[in-house]
């Protein structure tokens, strides 16, 4: 019975690596898709619950982590003794997406020529804004990858220290692109806003009215309730 126990917790454990790593890689997927529609205000505030998804990710990895390998060594010790079968070693490292900050960009697609028509400046914008939602969608792979290696074998990387890695290069291309196009061109960010919205707002806005739908129920039936 203790072993179906623990064979079930394993299972819970599991799941709950893989949940982190989808919200992590969500969260990412927020930022790329407010890029894509030219949003710098909407990016940067991605960007601020992007960060706070990550300490939360940070923090609940090294608490699973920690529990699922008491677990594995319990269930695969002795002779026999264990159903789950350990994982093989695993050492090779998934090649990291690079670091793309403000310079880079600035670099790959420069706006320094002199003169500089206007249709090259926004060419130029539009090729950054297409890198940042590149690079951007490479660390969602990445994370996703990343956190299935772990889950298979929990000695491939430390999730924690990958979930820090991957914060500070999404946080370097977000605020690099809203160095390099969002802040300093916003005339041409706003004229561009719009035309490819995030479609996460649409489901924040549906999981909101769903809320607010039910809120109201509840009002109007302790309402009904008082009242007799």
């Amino acid at each position: 019975m203790q072993k179906i126990a623990a064979q079930l917790r394993h299972r819970e454990l599991t799941q709950e690596i893989y949940n982190i790593g989808d919200e992590v890689a969500e969260y990412i997927e927020h930022i790329a898709e407010s890029v894509a529609d030219f949003d710098g205000e909407l990016a940067g505030d991605c960007l601020a619950e992007f960060d706070e998804i990550v300490d939360d990710a940070r923090r609940d990895a090294r608490r699973i982590v920690g529990e699922l390998i008491g677990l594995r060594q319990a269930l695969t010790s002795g002779v026999r003794a264990g159903i789950l079968s350990a994982s093989a070693s695993d050492h090779a490292r998934l090649p990291e997406p690079e670091l793309l900050d403000a310079h880079g960009l600035e670099e790959l697609h420069p706006t320094g020529a002199t003169p500089l028509a206007i249709s090259q400046l926004h060419d130029a914008l539009d090729a950054r804004t297409e890198l940042t939602v590149q690079h951007l969608s490479e660390l969602v792979e990445f994370t996703l990858q990343q956190t299935d290696r772990v889950a298979r074998n929990l000695d491939a990387v430390s999730l924690p220290h990958m979930y820090a890695r991957i914060g500070t290069l999404v946080s370097e291309v977000t605020e690099g692109w809203l160095s390099t196009v969002a802040d300093t061109h916003r005339a041409y960010t706003r004229s561009r806003r719009g035309g490819n919205p995030p479609a996460f707002l649409e489901e924040r806005a549906r999981v909101d009215a769903i809320v607010a739908k039910v809120a109201a129920k509840k009002a109007a039936a302790e309402g009904r309730n008082f009242a007799s």
